[in-house]
């Protein structure tokens, strides 16, 4: 089973959110880092990023994430990353990067409000 993989800016004027559905990995982060870097550079100081739809995410997804996060992180931004699935939540948590520049919500509307 081959699952489509998307990525998509919904941008309400205020909170930018990037919707991500499918597989994060080697294949599918460069289109990821195209967004968001074109999301990080436009001036945004706090981005939400949808992994809702995400079944699997490697590590270099990971870094890709992880490297918008330090972006936001330099001009005193913050990355707020909605995932409710246990596995892909676990890779955020093992990786330490939940505890440091990126806020982990099960709930878009608390992503928005943090």
């Amino acid at each position: 089973m081959v699952i489509e993989f998307s990525v998509a800016v919904e941008n309400d004027g205020v909170v930018p959110v990037v919707r991500v559905s499918g597989e994060i990995d080697v294949y599918t982060c460069p289109k990821l880092h195209k967004v968001l870097t074109e999301v990080v550079d436009s001036g945004k100081i706090k981005v939400v990023l949808d992994l809702q739809n995400v079944h699997y995410i490697d590590s270099t997804g990971l870094g890709t994430i992880a490297h918008s996060a330090r972006s936001l992180s330099k001009s005193e931004g913050q990355l707020n990353v909605i995932c409710s699935r246990p596995q892909v939540r676990k890779v955020f948590e093992i990786s330490g990067l939940s505890s440091k520049n990126i806020n982990l919500f099960e709930e878009e509307s608390k992503a928005l409000l943090a």
